[in-house]
């Protein structure tokens, strides 16, 4: 299978092949050569006829089988390593012994094509978008808070904070370059694929979307340069400057049936009606805008051409322009008095009617609200089915389009070979292409780095003795928690972190570990995990509450106590934690208490009470779920006021319904199970290198992917005791499974198994997975707390459509 050489090949700090200057070897500069091939072939080169030693006798080459799993079933990758003459040598062996006929270009674009079928399962029957999740550079500084590296989250331009205190921590600039331009190109964006999205899935349209593909992106990776030498790329465009050969396709949806559309989407007008601009300036504004567009879409149109050309010469090509904060009306009275600008647009839309163009374009007509992108009515999807007709449906579809020639360009444009990233201000570029991929790195975005609102760090500086913080799941409460206990561990003093019932148990082992990692990694310096202390009670009956004060009273260290308590309770008496605190502050002179809970009237009478309320832990696609199951006794969320790194992997909803669904509960349904698991398998976790690419080092560009998935990363979680139907659909996938006892919390808070838990709702309270599978109870309050632990991707499990 395919062969692509490459400079010296290594492994990157994710186990993935990367490749960078090297040494030199026999007089010449070391060289990497990667093979894909068959496993069929693999057994010649272990086998009798040409074992891999003899390989390495006869070439001088090192020649090795990749330790990561291959990227496609049935395949092996192998690495070739020496200089020119040795791995030409390895290369004419192999190639004899395997009985490998092909060119290099047929070996590779096989493989890219088996690569893209194996990440996009559904290939014939829906549309995918690459990237799989939209991502936004977020305004954010570095600072030091209580010690440690802090991301604090600052308001967009023109936006104010929530909180007016100000931090006297040490900041550094960390993303300077995000301009207000830049977001509101991102909202615009944003808003696009929104609706598009929804449109498609509706309308079961064949098409793979790639948004912001810049021309030299396209087969760009040094790995596969010796296949893709002789293809048309951006730096072969014939008769051009270097400025034609640069660009990026805005938005290129690749059809099954109606060929190339290619969309120019523009922010333009976002800001008109708080700006002083007249209604001539805003004219004067889109005309400006417009022929700027129609130069994008004929650069594109140009480039797209020149490279499909020797494959799909003749593919239609439809090109559009999206304005989702300008209406047609708009649009149509900029362009009135403007004739040339008039003749450009039908040249370009492929119209010779005047009175055509604004339906041809994409408006806000067509669009959702702006002030809630994602709420796409049926209106909005009569619209845009209206504008799909009109624009590319209506033209029927193209001939030139076969099954053979979209695999061929999905191939190219969707495999392993292009690069496809998310918006960046410094290197590594990160490339994302599948569904698992924009999984990880949504959960990396909102858990990775430990991240603040400025009210959060005025709070650890003011430092308040005694603290109630509550709201919402997933606004940092555990966060400000942990960086208090950090800041009394740095002046000296012994933590106690403190678990009042059965519900607090995970999430106060959490913060016991991730205190004693801060110690043992150095994070604070001179201070020995002696002075880091966990306790267990269970303060609902009386007796247990006097011993859990004296045990605390005596750990008392000059009549001073240092005490951090998460998710207190017991919920079912609003006063058991206060008396404890009561009962303690008369044993302790000098108590300083630190408590949170999402239950505001868990608070004991006279203390400081802080209202958390902005959402910083999960995506808007979870927070959307969360703020379904208010309960009354749970702070609702407030305006963030922040943009958010990305909206979020999709829900996605699986109904006990239908053939196979046996049961009364789709918890006790294998059928159910089952598909859980594909749902699962398709986000590639058992495999480590299956949607990852060969990473590539140069002086001039970096480009990575994110950590694969792993189980560990993954919960499935119930309130009824009903799962056994989930888990026997789990295990029969081959996906390791557990259930959770109550001896197994310390495993599970920590992730130490890599493995599935299933665990009740009520023993995993605080923890968080990026993958969470909620066996719906159908219960507000419940689901409350099943649907928050999610920091990426939710999957709920329901018994009936709602």
């Amino acid at each position: 299978m395919a062969g692509q050489p490459l400079s010296t090949v290594q492994k990157d700090n994710h186990g993935h092949l990367s490749d960078s200057g090297g040494p030199t070897s026999g007089g010449g500069r070391v060289k990497g050569y990667v093979q894909v091939i068959t496993d069929r072939q693999a057994s010649y080169l272990t086998g009798n006829n040409l074992p891999l030693l003899e390989l390495k006798k006869k070439s001088g080459a090192e020649v090795d089988f990749d330790k990561n799993l291959s990227p496609v079933p049935g395949m092996k990758i192998l690495i070739i390593r020496g200089n020119p003459h040795q791995i030409e040598k390895a290369i004419n062996l192999m190639n004899a012994a395997c009985g490998i006929e092909e060119t290099m270009l047929a070996q590779a674009q096989e493989f890219w094509l088996r690569w893209v079928e194996a990440a996009f399962p559904e290939l014939d029957s829906r549309a995918y978008f690459l990237p799989p999740v939209y991502f936004n550079r977020v305004p954010m500084t570095r600072q030091t808070v209580s010690g440690q590296d802090v991301l604090v989250l600052q308001s967009a331009p023109g936006q104010p904070n929530q909180s007016n205190q100000i931090s006297t921590t040490q900041t550094s600039n960390f993303n300077p370059h995000v301009q207000e331009s830049d977001i509101r190109a991102y909202e615009a964006f944003q808003h696009v694929l929104f609706c598009l999205q929804k449109k498609f899935e509706d309308s079961k349209e064949v098409f793979v979307g790639l948004s912001q593909l810049r021309f030299g992106q396209y087969l760009d990776k040094p790995c596969y340069a010796a296949a893709v030498d002789n293809l048309p790329l951006s730096k072969t465009l014939p008769k051009s400057s270097s400025k034609d050969r640069q660009g990026a396709f805005s938005l290129l949806l690749i059809h099954r049936y109606y060929g190339f559309v290619v969309c120019e989407v523009k922010s333009l007008g976002k800001n008109y009606s708080k700006s002083n601009m007249t209604d001539l300036q805003l004219k004067d504004c889109i005309r400006n805008k417009l022929k700027h567009d129609i130069s994008q879409l004929d650069k594109a149109e140009k480039m797209l051409s020149h490279l499909v050309s020797d494959i799909a010469p003749e593919v239609r090509i439809t090109k559009t322009i999206v304005v989702p904060n300008i209406t047609a009306v708009q649009v149509q009275q900029a362009i009135s008095d403007d004739s040339e600008l008039t003749q450009d647009l039908c040249r370009c839309l492929g119209t010779t009617e005047n009175a055509d163009i604004p339906g041809l374009c994409l408006c806000s007509d067509q669009l959702s609200d702006p002030k809630t992108p994602c709420d796409v009515s049926s209106h909005v999807l009569r619209e845009l089915g209206h504008w799909w007709q009109r624009r590319v449906a209506g033209a029927g579809p193209d001939p030139h389009m076969t099954d053979d020639i979209y695999k061929i360009l999905l191939a190219r444009f969707c495999g392993p070979a292009t690069t496809v990233t998310i918006p960046c201000t410094s290197a590594p570029r990160l490339c994302l292409k599948t569904l698992g991929q924009a999984a990880s790195f949504t959960g990396q975005c909102y858990t990775a780095v430990i991240t603040l609102f400025p009210e959060q760090v005025h709070l650890l500086h003011t430092a308040p003795p005694t603290l109630f913080v509550t709201g919402p799941p997933g606004t940092g409460k555990t966060v400000v928690l942990l960086l208090m206990a950090i800041q009394w561990l740095q002046c000296g003093h012994h933590v106690h972190i403190l678990s009042t019932w059965w519900i607090s148990r995970a999430v106060c082992m959490i913060l016991y570990h991730k205190l004693l990692q801060a110690v043992r990694m150095e994070r604070i310096p001179g201070v020995s995990p002696e002075k880091v202390h966990l306790h267990e009670h269970d303060i609902l009956l009386e007796k247990n509450m006097m011993k859990a004060v004296t045990d605390l009273s005596q750990c008392a260290k000059e009549e001073s106590l240092y005490v951090i308590a998460d998710e207190v309770g017991p919920e079912s008496r609003s006063g058991d934690f206060g008396t404890f605190c009561e009962e303690l502050m008369k044993q302790v002179r000098r108590l300083s208490i630190w408590a949170g809970s999402c239950y505001h009237n868990q608070a004991p009478d006279g203390w400081q009470v802080e209202y958390l309320r902005r959402p910083l832990r999960s995506p808007p696609t979870v927070v959307r779920e969360v703020d379904k199951t208010w309960d009354g006794i749970v702070s609702t969320y407030g305006e963030r006021g922040v943009r958010d790194h990305t909206d979020g992997p999709p829900v996605k909803r699986l109904y006990h319904k239908g053939q196979g669904h046996i049961s009364e509960h789709p918890g006790d349904c294998m059928e159910c199970g089952r598909e859980v698991a594909r749902f699962l398998r398709s986000l590639r976790v058992d495999e480590p290198g299956s949607h990852t690419e060969i990473v590539y080092n140069t002086e001039t560009r970096k480009v990575t992917t994110p950590p694969a998935l792993e189980w560990r990363d993954m919960m499935v979680m119930y309130y009824w005791m009903h799962y056994t139907g989930v888990i026997e659909g789990l295990q029969e996938a081959g996906i390791p499974v557990r259930v959770m006892k109550d001896d197994d919390i310390e495993d599970v808070a920590t992730a130490s198994s890599d493995v599935v838990w299933v665990a009740p709702v009520g023993r995993v309270r605080g923890l968080e997975r990026k993958v969470v599978v909620s066996l719906d109870p159908d219960i507000n309050t419940v689901r409350l707390h099943l649907v928050s632990r999610c920091t990426s991707q939710l999957i709920i499990v329901l018994k009936d459509e709602q």
